[in-house]
C-alpha cells in the first residue's frame, strides 16, 4: 500500500457579491469539491495557484509518475 498527499494552495481573487451569486445560479458548484471547477468559467476566479494545476483538477499527474515508477511501471 502506498499513501501520499499532494498539497496545492488556490488563491482566489476578491469576488463581488453579484459573481458569487451569479456563480451559485449556475448550479455548477453543487457538485464540486470546493464548489468550483478550475478548468471551467470559475477559473477566472482564480488569482494564484501555488502547486499542482492537475491536483486542483483531481490527480496530480507528475506525483503519479513518480509513484509507478518506483514500482518499475512507465508510462512513457
Amino acid at each position: 500500500m502506498m499513501v501520499d498527499v499532494v498539497k496545492t494552495r488556490v488563491k482566489f481573487r476578491k469576488l463581488t457579491e453579484e459573481e458569487i451569486s451569479n456563480h451559485v445560479a449556475t448550479a455548477k458548484p453543487l457538485d464540486k469539491a470546493g464548489a468550483y471547477a478550475i478548468q471551467g468559467k470559475a477559473g477566472l476566479f482564480v488569482e494564484r495557484i501555488d502547486g499542482c494545476y492537475f491536483n486542483v483538477v483531481g490527480l496530480p499527474l507528475a506525483r503519479l509518475a513518480e509513484i509507478l515508477k518506483e514500482f518499475n511501471v512507465t508510462l512513457m
